[in-house]
């Protein structure tokens, strides 16, 4: 795994984990490219909202013969500042190859008004990471639960109770979209 700092004010880690998971309190987190803040400033967060990425998949599978398809992501949260950064240098990552542009890692805030706050679910989905070997999420997060002296067990994640993708992977979802009005733009 190459190794990544995490900015100081986003490092929240040593202050969640135990060995019961990482604890939420209340307030969730999302991470994307630079890009896209305007968009998610003025319309909040959209399942699936990276239209421009997803359009621009949608031309080249159609120029290389691929099947399109349509996309009704939900919106990815997390409990963590921190976790929420590593999303965001995936999605950056992909974004600057992509379109050949030189955007940051950002993360918002997420204050979930409370008819969404009970709309979080656990991400399940989660298990395909699980069960693909060196997946670099799972080794940040072996690393993470190390470097404070917690052992993330191994687990079939097929057999775990849903709760062990928020509590033990810090990965949610919601399916409902997220005013504008409810996020902030963390900054250092």
């Amino acid at each position: 795994m190459t190794e990544k700092h995490t900015p100081d004010y986003l490092s929240d880690i040593s202050a969640k984990l135990s060995v019961n998971g990482i604890a939420s309190d209340g307030i969730w987190y999302h991470g994307t490219a630079s890009g896209l803040v305007d968009a998610i400033v003025a319309d909040g967060l959209i399942g699936g909202g990276d239209s421009e990425f997803l359009n621009r998949t949608q031309q080249t599978l159609g120029t290389i013969g691929g099947r399109q398809f349509e996309s009704k992501d939900p919106v990815f949260i997390t409990q963590s500042k921190e976790l929420a950064y590593y999303w965001a240098e995936q999605k950056t990552r992909a974004r600057n190859i992509y379109f050949q542009k030189d955007e940051t890692p950002v993360v918002f805030a997420i204050n979930l008004p409370s008819e969404l706050a009970d709309k979080v679910k656990p991400d399940v989905g989660a298990a395909a990471l699980v069960m693909e070997p060196g997946n670099d999420y799972v080794t940040k997060l072996q690393e993470l639960y190390i470097d404070n002296g917690i052992t993330l067990n191994e687990v079939n994640p097929l057999q775990v109770d849903r709760s062990y993708f928020l509590q033990m992977l810090a990965m949610a979802y919601i399916q409902d979209q997220i005013p504008a009005t409810a996020l902030t733009l963390l900054k250092a």
